[in-house]
C-alpha cells in the first residue's frame, strides 16, 4: 500500500487512480469527479476557493504559510496570488514584524467571494445529504487528511 502512495504522489489523478486495486480506484474516481463537480459546476475555481476560503477562516497569513497549506509550488502560487490581488480579493504587505515575510489578507471583495463561494459551494452539492450524513462526510473527509498528513510526516515530507 505504501509503496502505491508513493509511485501516485506526483501523478495526474486520473493516472494515480490506476495504480490502486478495482476498489480503491473506484472510490478514488468517485472522490474525484465529487470534488470536479463541487468545484466546476457551480462555476467555483479550485485554487481561487481554497486560497479565499483559508484567509477567510484565518484572517491573514504568510504567503508562505498558505502556500505550503494548499500545497501549491512558489511559482504557481506567486501567479495565482498576484490573479487574485489583481482581482482585488488579496493584499500582499510585508510583515512588519519581519520584512522578509509577505502577508495575505482578504479584502471586503475577498470575503464576499468566499462567502459567496462558500453558499454555491454548500447549495448545490450538499443539499442531497442530510445534516447527519453532512456530518459524517465531514468526519470522513478529516479522517482521510489526517491520515494523510500523519503518513508525509512519518516520511519527513512537507
Amino acid at each position: 500500500m505504501e509503496k502505491r502512495h508513493q509511485k501516485g504522489q506526483n501523478m495526474a489523478p486520473e493516472d494515480a487512480a490506476q495504480d490502486l486495486d478495482y476498489d480503491e480506484a473506484a472510490l478514488y474516481a468517485l472522490f474525484f469527479r465529487c470534488s470536479h463537480i463541487l468545484c466546476r459546476r457551480v462555476g467555483i475555481r479550485v485554487s481561487r476557493q481554497r486560497v479565499l476560503s483559508l484567509l477567510s477562516q484565518r484572517g491573514e497569513m504568510s504567503q508562505r504559510e498558505l502556500r505550503e497549506a494548499l500545497g501549491i509550488q512558489a511559482g504557481s502560487f506567486s501567479e495565482l496570488a498576484g490573479r487574485l490581488e489583481e482581482r482585488g480579493f488579496l493584499t500582499r504587505e510585508q510583515d512588519p514584524a519581519d520584512r522578509r515575510r509577505i502577508l495575505l489578507r482578504l479584502t471586503q471583495a475577498g470575503r464576499e467571494r468566499a462567502e459567496k463561494d462558500s453558499r454555491a459551494r454548500d447549495q448545490e452539492l450538499f443539499c442531497a445529504l442530510s445534516e447527519e450524513e453532512q456530518a459524517e462526510l465531514r468526519r470522513l473527509l478529516q479522517k482521510i487528511a489526517d491520515g494523510h498528513e500523519a503518513w508525509k510526516k512519518r516520511r519527513g515530507i512537507r
